[in-house]
């Protein structure tokens, strides 16, 4: 069994558990202290399928203003490949936190020339949506990070002219992970908690199916948007871009929820010390 976090291949589980466990705080650490680009975790999404029709009362209520773009820049609940699980509230307290502090640029390239929309004009927002508004076979809703920017605040003429084409354009959100917990799927009465985290997670997965088999993962409940998110080519964690904010009138029978932001997020739990397994690069 191989361990990319440890770059390691185990004989059994208990084995791979154990070096898991063991080797957690650094692993953690690790993960905590990296800024990460989430269009670089493996999965992508076309811009233009997200589905406004799909989306319940209340948040079309709020994403809907036909002067405006609402962009996606991460969702929740797709384990990314770097076995990354966030969960809903993970933006709670940067959207609180970064109001008004993070640009919208191209490449994630924190230059003039790349600036799409100014910090000033750009409103952080959190709303739960369901995936299939955002083209993607998952049952259920995800948690969307969305940057809502007018139009008319769009400064950077190519990606003006990509947002009006509705040509295939994605999101990436620069990150930077605070509370991080490991999951096992253990019996061992040693990794208690760490199956009780796995269990309370395993069904929230939307793309569970994608996998021939998870025995572990990180659960992520807290993370810091820094600087900036992005527009890129390539996407991030599978369910993000562009949402398509037509005026569609609400349907009194959808009952999808806008997410408050201010929700206490959940604190980490973290490993024992770590034996000295060699740890992966994560990005």
């Amino acid at each position: 069994m191989i361990c990319k976090e440890l770059n390691t291949t185990y004989e059994t589980k208990a084995e791979l558990f154990k070096a898991l466990k063991d080797n957690a705080p650094d692993i953690i650490s690790l993960k905590r202290s990296t800024i990460q680009k989430s269009f670089e975790k493996g999965l992508g999404v076309n811009a233009k399928s997200i589905d406004v029709t799909k989306l319940g009362t209340t948040t079309k209520g709020i994403l809907t203003d036909s002067n405006y773009y609402y962009i996606a820049v991460n969702t929740t609940k797709i384990l990314d490949s770097h076995s990354d699980l966030h969960v809903d509230g993970i933006w709670n307290k940067t959207v609180n936190e970064q109001q008004g502090k993070n640009y919208l640029v191209t490449d994630h390239k924190m230059e003039l020339a790349n600036v799409v929309a100014k910090k000033e004009n750009i409103e952080m927002l959190l709303a739960e949506i369901p995936f299939s508004s955002i083209g993607k076979d998952y049952a259920g809703n995800t948690q969307a990070l969305i940057y809502k920017v007018a139009k008319d605040d769009i400064i950077n003429p190519l990606a003006k002219e990509w947002l009006e084409s509705g040509s295939d354009i994605e999101a990436s959100v620069r990150m930077q992970y605070v509370n991080i917990k490991l999951a096992l799927n253990s019996d061992s009465k040693e990794d208690a908690t760490e199956k009780t985290n796995f269990d309370n997670h395993i069904n929230t997965i939307a793309n569970k199916a994608d996998f021939e088999e998870l025995d572990y993962f990180w659960i992520v409940s807290e993370a810091k948007n820094i600087g900036e998110s992005s527009l890129v080519l390539r996407g991030s964690n599978g369910a993000t871009g562009l949402l398509d904010n037509k005026n569609i009138e609400p349907s009194p029978a959808d009952t999808h929820k806008l997410e408050p932001s201010d929700k206490d997020t959940q604190t980490d739990t973290e490993g024992t010390k770590s034996k000295g397994h060699k740890l992966n690069k994560f990005i």
